[in-house]
């Protein structure tokens, strides 16, 4: 029996200082998975580690340390940095694995750990369930005192991370008018600093970094993010707003009217500018896009025509990454926005895509609201459930909604075209589609759809959806 303490994106629990029970993550366990991290490596090699602004990431930071340096591999440590910068500080570093502490989106009492190789791709499952299993054995490696390993202090990582965007993206932002609202964390410092670097005229809003949150919630969902959409709708000079989330790998973009920008839409949008300008310089291997299951299909609309393959992953920036790393492509993303650019590393980086984005709107002299006109707006409707039983969605499971839906495709006289059982169950059909899958971080059930049509045709589809559930007992 496992303890079972990866989620579906690294470790992310309440932290506790002292729990008899896995349930909360303490300074303990902290030293327990060092241990086991520095024991997966042989005791050998660097592993780097970055955190981000959360009160409880120090302590389980000297935890963290502790064992690993007690397995003999050496630590390198960045401070409070963005994920995106300790995912591209591993091959600057020479680094063996990273480790990031946080707990990106989550409210200012969770904290966690994220596990990185040295191209800057998160730790698979089967990495994870490695860990996991050392972990919970206790079978840790037992090394004499003159073998324990040294810890390094880097500071000047961003300066690395800065660069590395500025001498590959090249453009004058002197006309562009940017707010930025880093929301109090990792990203304050870095993104002005970028920003400055460009001659973007910037405003900053929640630009203090605070592990409390105190302007407003970490994650940059439409209902934490009113504040900078009213500064742009009454705003008459600012072109963009940008929000990010507690360690940065998000990015949401605003346009000039407050609205927020649809985060596949963007994928979209920026998919076609660099195939527009870099087409003949794109391998044929490489002429591919990675997204999950639950993104819109107006990425094989818009993207397909022009010669490029989509990818469809399992949701998860790790599964989008992995997708481009075993079958090629130039760009990932995520509808949380979340964006990939394999030619700088294979972690989520918001920073690059700050970079491209502003250049773009630089390069043409339009604003993005302008720019997005040429990208379809389909219509999303999307639910979420308390499930009755928080329970794994197996294959009987999935079966089952498989059936219920295809008898209601059959009452109602719409064609099922296909059925993906790769991440839930998605089923699509003349102009739309309808996913039916299980949350990987909490016991809720999403039912979401979409119809390049009508918006009515996806609220039709979700209810129907809807009373198969109730039908199954799973809601």
């Amino acid at each position: 029996m496992t303890s079972n303490i990866f989620g579906t994106s690294g470790i992310r629990m309440v932290f506790q200082n002292y729990s008899e029970t896995d349930l909360m993550f303490t300074p303990q366990m902290a030293l327990d998975v060092g241990l086991a991290l520095g024991t997966y490596l042989k005791g050998e090699g660097i592993v780097v580690i970055g955190k981000d602004i959360r009160t409880s990431a120090l302590p389980i930071e000297y935890s963290l340390i502790s064992g690993i340096l007690s397995t003999g591999c050496n630590v390198k440590t960045l401070g409070i940095v963005t994920t995106p910068t300790l995912a591209m500080s591993l091959r600057y570093l020479d680094g063996n694995a990273g480790v990031m502490i946080t707990a990106s989106h989550n409210t200012p009492e969770y904290i966690g750990l994220k596990f990185w190789n040295p191209s800057g791709i998160g730790y698979s499952h089967e990495q994870e369930e490695e860990i996991s299993r050392l972990y919970d054995e206790k079978k840790f490696l037992d090394i004499k005192w003159d073998q324990i390993g040294k810890i390094t202090s880097v500071n000047d990582i961003n300066d690395k991370h800065i660069s590395d965007i500025t001498n590959r993206i090249l453009f004058d932002g002197s006309k562009l008018n940017v707010i930025v609202d880093p929301g109090n964390g990792a990203g304050c410092e870095i993104v002005p600093r970028l920003l400055s670097e460009y001659n973007v005229n910037i405003i900053t809003i929640n630009a203090q970094m605070d592990g409390k949150f105190p302007g407003r919630n970490s994650e940059p969902s439409e209902k934490n993010l009113i504040q900078i959409s009213k500064f742009l709708k009454i705003s008459t000079q600012e072109d963009i707003g940008i929000a990010l989330d507690g360690d940065a790998d998000r990015v949401i973009f605003l346009d000039e009217t407050g609205e927020i920008v649809d985060p596949i839409r963007l994928l979209a949008l920026l998919a076609k500018n660099y195939i527009q300008n870099n087409g003949s310089n794109i391998s044929a291997n490489d002429m591919k896009v990675s997204t999950p299951v639950n993104s819109s299909s107006l990425v094989e609309d818009v993207l397909q025509p022009l010669g490029c393959e989509i990818i469809r992953t399992e949701v998860g920036d790790i599964q989008v990454a992995q997708a481009l790393n075993e079958k090629g492509g130039f760009l990932g993303g995520e509808t949380s926005g979340t964006y990939i650019w394999p030619s700088f590393h294979l972690g989520p980086d918001s920073i690059v895509t700050i970079g491209l984005v502003l250049q773009m709107m630089a390069k043409t002299g339009k604003r993005l609201i302008e720019l997005l006109k040429e990208i379809p707006k389909y219509p999303y409707y999307r639910q979420q459930f308390q499930l009755k039983k928080d329970i794994p969605f197996n294959d009987e499971i999935n079966q089952k909604i498989i059936t219920e839906m295809k008898e209601s495709f059959d009452s109602i006289g719409k064609e099922l075209q296909s059925v993906n059982k790769m991440d839930g169950c998605r089923f699509d059909y003349d102009n739309g589609w309808i996913l039916i899958r299980r949350s990987g971080t909490s016991p809720y059930l999403r039912i979401s759809g979409e119809s390049s049509i009508d918006i009515n045709q996806s609220i039709e589809m979700n209810k129907i959806a809807e009373e198969k559930m109730k039908k199954l007992n799973l809601i």
